[in-house]
């Protein structure tokens, strides 16, 4: 950990040799065994070796920080060295603060910069930039479950085919970075805002979802006591078979259908469907003009619809999106990520 805390004026100030050992140390981090048992922290290290410019710092920041709180492990809330924070406000400092709030209402005070600019020198500090929060992105709600945004205090404000960008009050947390990355199938983006604002712009903006869908939203939970019934359409048995097993695995009840004719037969047979899972390629109806039948129809326009696809196409996302979709994921499924994208889509649903 020391080793690594000696290489940041190297980094900040791009010096290649210094990224070299920053790899170095890394690998020297895997190769030791020292990160067994500790899948995350193998993770982060391999983030550091391949990481490059800035984005090395940034991630030997986060790697300085997850050692130190293994270091604590013992202790119910392991204390937090924002070193990173203190270097972009110029001010030096060895103890450790209770949480990353606490360090920023200190050092804002302590350099006498307010949190705004504080939040400009962090970004720039680790080749980020300070975010917006005046126009949260609406569609990049859906890629990130709600108790994550809560926990890990992020903020979804926008995203694209290959990225979603989050604000957060700390970009050095990798085991943030991975879970949104496993998550939501992107590669983050993280842009800084003070905490104290991200947590009043997040409460302001899931009040707003929370009025805007209240009246019009099912439960989360079925009748039958179920996480929600979800109706599965694909005219491929197997991929049926595969969606089933892990929705069941995963507390939900599963309605099927071979095409969209089938489907909307199962909508008028099932009111109580929270969500459907269609493929976008099917014979008779296919997945988008299902989407489009169920918005025509108001017992149906408000259930949500993730599109399954093996295609590739770079804007047959925003498409689907523009088009009523609610998510979109490509075949073959990757079971974690399918159980994650349909439980989060269901809780913003129901609320």
């Amino acid at each position: 950990m020391e080793e690594l805390r000696e290489l940041r004026e190297g980094l900040i100030a791009a010096d290649p040799v210094t990224f070299d050992a920053a790899r170095r140390v890394a690998q020297a981090l895997r190769g030791s065994g020292g990160t067994f048992g500790f899948p995350e922290l193998s993770a982060v290290a391999a983030l550091v070796e391949a990481a490059p410019d800035l984005e090395t710092l940034r991630r030997v920041e986060g790697l300085v920080e997850y050692l130190h709180r293994l270091r604590y492990a013992e202790v119910s809330a392991p204390p937090v060295h924002a070193e990173w924070l203190a270097g972009a406000a110029g001010v030096g400092h060895e103890a450790a603060y209770p949480d990353l709030a606490s360090a920023w209402r200190d050092l804002s005070a302590k350099s006498g910069l307010g949190d705004r600019l504080l939040a400009d020198r962090a970004a720039t500090r680790l080749g980020l930039r300070a975010a917006d929060l005046s126009r949260p992105g609406r569609a990049a709600l859906r890629l990130v479950p709600e108790a994550l945004m809560r926990r890990a205090a992020v903020l979804p404000v926008l995203e694209d085919v290959a990225t979603v960008t989050v604000a957060t009050a700390d970009p050095t947390s990798l085991t943030t970075e991975i879970e949104l990355m496993r998550l939501t199938g992107r590669r983050p983006v993280f842009v800084v805002a003070p905490p104290d604002a991200l947590a009043h712009a997040l409460a302001v903006l899931m009040d707003a979802v929370a009025a805007e869908s209240g009246p019009r939203r099912r439960t989360t939970a079925s009748a039958d006591g179920s996480q929600g019934k979800v109706l599965v359409v694909d005219d491929d048995m197997a991929s049926r078979l595969l969606a089933r097993t892990v929705l069941e695995k995963h507390g939900h009840s599963v309605v099927e259908a071979g095409n969209g004719l089938e489907a909307l037969e199962r909508l008028r047979g099932e009111p109580s469907v929270s969500l459907v899972v269609a493929d976008l390629n099917m014979p008779e109806l296919d997945g988008l003009e299902l989407i489009w039948e169920m918005r025509d129809v108001p017992e149906w326009a408000h259930i949500p619809v993730i599109v399954l696809t093996g295609e590739t196409d770079d804007l047959l996302e925003t498409k689907l999106i523009e088009e009523g979709a609610d998510d979109y994921l490509s075949k073959p499924l990757d079971p974690r990520l399918f159980a994650a994208r349909v439980g989060a889509t269901i809780r913003r649903a129901g609320e």
